[in-house]
């Protein structure tokens, strides 16, 4: 039971150069501090504004509790083999309050147990809609009967996003060191 720690992928689209995304980002851009996943963000352009705000939607959402965030990325980037995620976001989980032993249970081969069964629910829920694309009826009516409609949608919308958003950072060149920011989550 362990994070996938390398990409087997040798082709990556570039980040885009400094020029660009000082030019997407203005005054916000910090060079040695922005992540590479926000400068190949700025590479899309047009999209930037829409796309920093779903990011931003996705860690203030009013109701989701950051663990259950941070365990809904690290199960898709178990999943979904993706090293950049799970080292980064091992950090934020301790940060957001994970114990190691939670997560080490989310990185388990097989489904999660042994947790609080939330983490157990969004894990199952996570492995379903990243596995065959679509929840499994049983899995809707536990995750409506525990979190209700709304909080329901979001926990949906989270995995959605987490899951093939990986798709898209896989397809850049970055230094893995370079891309883990250690500092405290709100």
């Amino acid at each position: 039971m362990a994070y996938p720690t390398a990409y087997s992928s040798t082709v990556a689209i570039p980040l885009p150069s400094e020029q660009t995304v000082q030019q997407i980002m203005g005054k916000s851009y910090q060079p040695e501090k922005t992540l590479n996943v926000l400068k190949m963000f700025a590479g899309t352009e047009d999209m930037f504004e829409a796309t920093i705000g779903i990011v931003k939607a996705m860690f203030s959402a009013k109701g989701i509790d950051p663990k259950i965030r941070e365990t809904i990325i690290l199960r898709a980037a178990k999943v979904l083999n993706a090293p950049y995620e799970a080292q980064a976001n091992v950090v934020m989980a301790k940060n957001a309050g994970l114990s190691a032993a939670e997560i080490d249970a989310v990185a388990t081969d097989g489904p999660v147990s042994g947790i609080n069964p939330e983490y157990v629910l969004v894990c199952k829920a996570t492995d379903e809609l990243s596995k065959s694309g679509t929840l499994r009826d049983e899995t809707v009516r536990e995750l409506l009967d525990k979190y209700g409609e709304t909080i329901s949608r979001k926990i949906v919308l989270m995995i959605g996003w987490f899951s093939p958003a990986r798709n898209h950072r896989q397809g850049r060149d970055e230094d893995l060191a370079t891309r883990i920011n250690a500092g405290p989550t709100s």
